[in-house]
């Protein structure tokens, strides 16, 4: 084969390999994240000192927020 169409093979799979690699990590950050803002909720409730039954009365209360638009993944057209 052409060693020009080897060379361009061999680094499309290096490049894919590398995205591959980074939507890992992406989705790793995003884990932390969500679960870094869960525990930021979990003690700004416990501080707020009341029993069960007062946090679901005053969550009750409380309008219910829109969904937050999620980072969209970009994929080749076809």
């Amino acid at each position: 084969m052409n060693p020009k169409y080897q060379k361009v093979c061999a680094e499309i799979a290096k490049t894919e390999k590398k995205i591959e690699d980074l939507q890992a990590q992406l989705k790793e950050l995003c884990d932390k994240r969500t679960e870094l803002e869960n525990l930021e909720i979990i003690n700004t409730v416990r501080a707020m000192v009341m029993d069960k039954d007062q946090v679901m009365a005053f969550l009750s209360t409380m309008k219910p927020a829109k969904p937050e638009k999620k980072h969209m993944e970009v994929t080749e057209n076809e």
